[in-house]
């Protein structure tokens, strides 16, 4: 069973909007929508405030708010997409204490199994007056939904249309009482069309004959792009009209999308009446019969109607537009290559359209006005961007501020405001249009948001050996492309280093007094001795030499190093008094030392303790020839861990170390010797701990002591042991990660790091250690040290890797910090470095800080118009590859010019160091690094773009050699051509596997002679587009995109088919998780694994998994980010990575059985219970879904839990009542057997995976 998880939510935006609520405030609000979530921003003038958000269970394609005033609530309506649209209501409210709230009251389905679905217009539109609400999802048709009077569902109806291929449409109604909709479409002739027609709620109808106010119109169809696609058709705008327009304007409609802005405006009234009256006597004769009228009626219809002004728009095709004032006067627009321009509509004396250049920004999917030149941009191929209009340029001042053909005539600015400032009011200015070019930009980021979409292939790489994973990924698209590089982790800024030291074992901070708030000292212990620093000043820090007769040893290493308080007892009671003592531990003594403000040092406070100053009188043989292995120091109390097994408890009385305890350990009869100790109070406001953790080497468990039983006898008793453990513990932590100090926030656990570089956690809770986990943190001993940063209790572990602990969500994360062989670490305060850390490496010591615990960090490398396509990585070499496609923006209508390249990067610094470029008409589909012998090889495939070819028919897949060097040189080595598009490439052997078109090919590289060449070994052609690969063993995953996925093997030159799938499965991406299972992706959106099953003596391809995820995946990875939680109480593992074209990164979990009957009953139990309360269906969501919606042979998706939907039950642990009805189900059979607490640490553990 797999769990599917989101690592980083989808970030491509689709639609976004403006809320503004009648408050006394006058509150104002942006709501962004992206693919599966709706997330509201409140409008401050510092920028902008998350507020609220929402998930939405389906593919969002618009959103649009009801426009009733209200004070304190708004409605809105989204609209998701195929296969399975609805249009969801949503009510938004603001709460008297501030706090909003966004949830969704009703979802009106509209699904239907025979109709097709819109080509071009899948969009929501709601009337100015908010009283009716059209939907185009399907080809001719338009669901109308009639809104109440605070913009809920009332009822709703279908009106049938005879426009099926629609572009635009739109309300343009002029008064409250008439619905008008304008229209734009392709006929059956594929000429354009605009049109207008009335809305009938009392009939249920439009009318069947165009609208009076806008007769049918049609456009030059060479205006537009004859390849228009999703976000590139054109678009309709209302042009309402206003007091003080010119007396021959009523109205009219913008015409947005094609080489001209046009704009036509509506039929005047006394025009309305007169062919109202033509059209009333031409109907009268066409019921006579006199076949003239419909000539003349088609010849009056496509008589050409000049438009009233137009402006040339001089880039590519429009993405999105929006307008900047209430007057609807003024207009943002941007096209798909991020260029945007400011237009203007002036229709008093005369009407004039101005179209500004502000600059270039990300491509624009959805444009937002906000207030004070502040617009919203968000995209789909580049990060989303709050931008302001400034009125001066502030960049790029040399440059125009946009590039603009010399075929258009262009002004300047400063010529506009002359042109307009000289006119006379009486002069005519019907139809004039300028084009406003400057120099530099006009706008200005004030905020950017991480979009990975869309991410078309990716690689999981370790490029430093830190053992910490890191995703590079081709994202982004247009006039944004970019190499983006993604981890997870704490930031480290490094603020000063100390060098020179070398084989540092330990470091400790020291104060001037124990109550003092910085640090003033630091110790560093090395292999060999001990150096002590001094802080001079602000910047500046020096090493203090000791000697035998003052100050600290330093000729031997350092175990520990504490300053303590002054402890005096007064008739049985102990009291503690700040002080400047500090205790150092060497091998053979303890040493006291108090700090002498007048001579800025630490002096001794009598001779060293050896430790035959401790035994009993007669007893002195019994300490000879012992030494002191490992120490902790605490406030009070010394621990110290002698060999031959034995543990002495020291406290300090009157300058005095007085034994308190001591406890001898013997295993099997011989002495236990211990490899760690610790005495950390687990309330940090005490001086004193009465637990003492102990870890020995060879039985390689812990034991907690208690200081305060076993009084008569002088003992410490074990109060808690661990099961021996997977490597001996070198470093322990009895620590609690209170939040506040209180007992309520308390969560005691012990920290236990191995030598095998991981961490094992457990819960302490009365005298019971509890939930044994494991993590990883690579290969070398792990040591531990608390540190308290900010307000956080924490705690750094060091070894290969570091990482950091803390308490989060209710449960211990951990979070990894990038920094590798970090061998100690330590809290450090000073005036120079409050709230830091230093760490120590081979290097010396360095000084930083720790913030963003938890923190998704994206590095993004920008290619701009190379778009990157695919991307692998050599190690050998040390670099990517990337293969980049470049589009030059072109106006709309023009030749686009294509090119690719093969570009090299460094795998540290990006630094680009080699390009190699494709022929003329070329496009890489695919990179495959292999090695032939010791040589690393790059094998590209790529296709030879014909014009007005159905199928590609010719291309070629080569050979790249590469040296390594500073700049690379690339060169071709081998190339074998190939009759089609090789789509992708796989190793098989040290064999390439090619997919072109319909076969499968498998070449092998022979380097035997001086002429390296490409032998063709063997061919598979049973297919009809295979379009993916995967291998594993000798085994080939072929994916057919038309058809469904098939299993060879090569066996002795030839291809043998093993297993086919015969259903139409339509796969887009697959990956081999064994040789005998499968994972893979289709184009409905749906996730499908296969497993080989045996039958007789053939072997047979078992779906054992469907679940519709809702996106499309382009990449499935094997492994994970980062090193994992290990809970032998939840026995799981992340296994796959996936990535998706809405920049969705996801994590395949796989589960034991037994654990995944539990949460399957608990998934369909959580289901229920949401759903009444009056949500959506789960199930039905995840249900697998085909062009028609769902399919009645699959009721429920299977093989798959949604991870993100079963960790929704951790929000009821405080709820008994509802946890009690998810727990019990419905009935008795769906009363669940595992148990709440179990499901809580299983969720938990599911939650540190992702």
């Amino acid at each position: 069973m797999k769990v599917v998880t989101t690592f980083h939510s989808a970030s491509s935006v689709v639609d976004s909007l403006k809320l503004r609520l009648a408050d006394e405030q006058a509150s104002e609000y942006l709501v962004v929508a992206k693919l599966n979530r709706l997330d509201i921003y409140s409008l401050l003038p510092e920028g902008l405030r998350h507020e609220q958000g929402l998930d939405i269970w389906g593919r969002v394609r618009s959103i649009r708010a009801v426009p009733v005033v209200s004070r304190c609530s708004l409605s809105l309506l989204a609209l998701t997409d195929h296969p399975e649209p609805e249009l969801i209501f949503l009510s938004f409210t603001l709460h008297g204490t501030g706090s909003t709230e966004l949830k969704a009251t009703k979802y009106l389905s509209l699904s239907e199994r025979s109709a097709r679905p819109a080509e071009f217009c899948h969009t929501l539109l709601v009337d100015p007056s908010g009283g009716v609400a059209v939907v185009s999802a399907f080809m001719g048709k338009l669901k109308v939904v009639i809104l109440d009077e605070n913009g809920g569902y009332d009822r709703d109806f279908d009106a049938s249309i005879i426009e099926l291929n629609l572009l635009d449409i739109t309300f343009v109604s002029t008064s409250r009482d008439v619905y008008t909709l304008a229209m734009m479409h392709i006929d059956y002739q594929q000429r354009l069309q605009i049109l207008t027609r009335d809305l009938s709620i009392e009939d249920l109808q439009l009318s069947p004959s165009p609208s009076p106010l806008l007769p049918s119109l049609p456009v030059a169809g060479k205006l537009f792009s004859t390849t228009m696609d999703d976000d590139g058709t054109p678009a309709i705008v209302h042009i309402p009209s206003y007091e003080g327009d010119d007396d021959d304007f009523e109205g009219g409609i913008l015409i947005i999308g094609g080489r001209k802005i046009m704009l036509y405006d509506f039929v005047s009234s006394d025009t309305q009446a007169k062919r109202e009256g033509k059209k009333n006597r031409a109907d009268k004769k066409r019921v006579a019969g006199d076949a003239e009228v419909n000539v003349k009626e088609k010849e009056r219809e496509w008589k050409k109607r000049k438009s009233r002004a137009a402006v040339e728009w001089p880039w590519a095709e429009v993405t999105a537009w929006c307008h900047i004032d209430d007057r609807g006067r003024r207009y943002l627009v941007g096209d798909r290559y991020g260029k945007i321009a400011l237009l203007s509509v002036n229709i008093t004396g005369g009407t004039t359209l101005t179209l500004m250049a502000l600059g270039e920004s990300s491509a624009p999917t959805t444009l937002t006005y906000l207030a004070n030149h502040v617009f919203y941009l968000g995209s789909h191929f580049g990060d989303s961007q709050l931008l302001q209009i400034t009125t001066t340029p502030s960049s790029a001042l040399d440059t125009s501020t946009l590039q603009v053909s010399s075929a258009i005539s262009t002004i300047s600015p400063n010529a506009l405001n002359s042109l307009v400032g000289g006119q006379d009011r009486n002069e005519d200015r019907q139809g004039q249009s300028y084009v406003v070019v400057g120099k530099g930009s006009y706008l200005t980021e004030l905020e950017s948001f991480h979009n990975l979409a869309p991410i078309l292939d990716a690689v999981l790489v370790d490029t430093d050996g830190s053992g910490q994973n890191e995703i590079v990924a081709c994202s982004g698209g247009r006039n944004t492309g970019s190499i983006r590089v993604v981890r997870s982790g704490a930031d480290f800024s490094e603020r000063a280093v100390v060098q020179g030291l070398q084989n540092i074992t330990n470091v400790w901070p020291l104060k001037e007094h124990y109550h003092a708030p910085d640090c003033s000292h630091i110790v560093v212990s090395t292999l060999q001795e001990t150096h002590v620093f001094h802080f001079d000043d602000a910047s500046s820090i020096s090493c203090i030499d000791g000697n035998k007769s003052s100050g600290f040893i330093t000729n031997l290493p350092t175990i520990a190093v504490s300053n303590i308080v002054r402890r005096t007892r007064n008739q049985g009671r102990s009291t503690y008094a700040d002080s400047g003592l500090v205790v150092q531990v060497v091998s053979n003594a303890l040493l006291l030392l108090e700090y002498d403000s007048g001579l800025r040092e630490f002096t001794r406070v009598g001779e060293a303790w050896t430790l035959e100053k401790f035994a009993a009188a007669g007893k002195e043989g019994l300490w000879k020839g012992r030494e002191i292995v490992a120490a902790s120091v605490n406030a009070s109390q010394v621990v110290l861990a002698l060999n031959w097994g034995r543990v002495v408890l020291l406290t300090l009385d009157e300058n005095r170390f007085i034994k308190q305890k001591e406890r001898d350990f013997k295993f099997n009869n011989r002495d236990a010797e211990i490899s760690a100790i610790s005495c950390l109070p687990q309330d940090s406001t005490k001086n004193f701990t009465s637990d003492i953790v102990v870890g020995f080497w060879t039985s390689n468990h812990v034991e907690i002591l208690s200081s305060v039983r076993g009084v008569a006898d002088g003992m410490m008793p074990t109060t808690a042991r661990t099961p021996a453990l997977s490597s001996a513990p070198r470093s322990l932590l009895l620590y609690n990660f209170a939040s506040d100090g209180s007992e309520s926030s308390a969560h005691p656990h012990l920290l236990v790091g191995l030598t095998d570089g991981s961490i094992a956690s457990y819960v302490y809770k009365s005298d019971q250690l509890l939930d044994q986990k494991l993590v990883s943190i690579g290969c070398l001993p792990v040591s531990m040290r608390s540190c308290r940063i900010g307000t956080r209790q924490t705690v750094l572990a060091c070894g290969s890797r570091t990482a950091i602990l803390f308490w989060e969500k209710e449960r211990l994360t951990h979070s990894p910090l990038i920094l590798k062989d970090v061998t100690a670490a330590a809290e450090l305060s000073t005036r120079a470095y409050p709230s830091s850390v230093v760490l120590s490496n081979s290097d010396g010591l360095v000084f930083g800080n720790v913030n963003n615990f938890d923190k998704l960090h994206i590095r993004s490398i920008p290619l701009g118009l190379d778009n990157p396509l695919r991307i692998t990585h050599i190690p050998a070499l040390r670099v990517f590859v990337v293969a980049c496609r470049r589009i030059n923006p072109v106006r709309i209508g023009d030749i686009e010019e294509v090119t690719s390249s093969i570009q090299v990067f460094d795998d540290t610094s990006f630094n680009k160091v080699g390009h190699f470029n494709l022929e003329q008409g070329e496009e890489s589909t695919a990179l495959l690094p292999f090695t032939a012998g010791s040589v690393s090889y790059l094998c590209v495939a790529a296709v030879t773009l014909e014009d007005e070819d159905t199928e590609a028919s010719k291309g070629r897949v080569f050979v790249l050699a590469m040296s390594n060097a500073s700049h690379v040189s690339i060169s071709v080595i081998a190339s074998q051509d190939v009759k089609g598009c090789p789509y992708a490439l796989t190793s098989l052997n040290s064999m390439i596997v090619a997919a072109v078109n319909s076969m499968v090919i498998v070449f092998n590289m022979d380097t035997a002679t001086s002429n390296t060449t490409l032998e063709r070994i063997a061919t598979w052609n049973h297919n009809y587009l295979v379009t993916s690969l995967a291998s594993r063993g000798d085994r080939i995953l072929v994916g057919d995109a038309i058809s469904s996925i098939s299993v060879l093997r090569l066996e002795d030159d030839r291809l043998h088919l093993i297993a086919r799938d015969y259903g139409a499965l339509w796969p887009t991406s697959v990956e081999l998780m064994s040789e005998s299972t499968l994972i893979g992706a289709n184009s409905e959106y749906n996730l499908y694994t296969f497993s080989l099953q045996h039958s007789g003596t053939r072997q047979l391809l078992e779906k054992d998994g469907n679940y519709f995820i809702g996106d499309l995946v382009n990449k499935f990875l094997t492994g994970a980010l980062s090193s994992q939680e290990v809970s032998l109480d939840a026995p799981m593992r992340p296994q796959q990575l996936f990535f998706t074209s809405s920049g969705l990164i996801g994590v395949i979990i796989d589960i034991a059985d037994d654990l995944a009957l539990g949460l399957t009953g608990l998934q369909r139990n959580l289901s229920n219970f949401i759903q009444k309360q009056e949500g959506p269906n789960h199930t039905k969501y995840r249900t697998p879904k085909n062009v028609r919606g769902r399919s009645d042979s699959e009721a429920s998706s299977f093989g798959f839990l949604d991870g993100d939907f079963l960790e929704r039950c951790l929000q009821f642990t405080g709820n008994s009542k509802a946890l009690r009805w998810i727990m019990d189900g419905e009935s008795e059979p769906e009363k669940l057997t595992i148990s709440a607490d179990r499901i809580q640490k299983v969720l938990e553990s599911m939650q540190s995976m992702h």
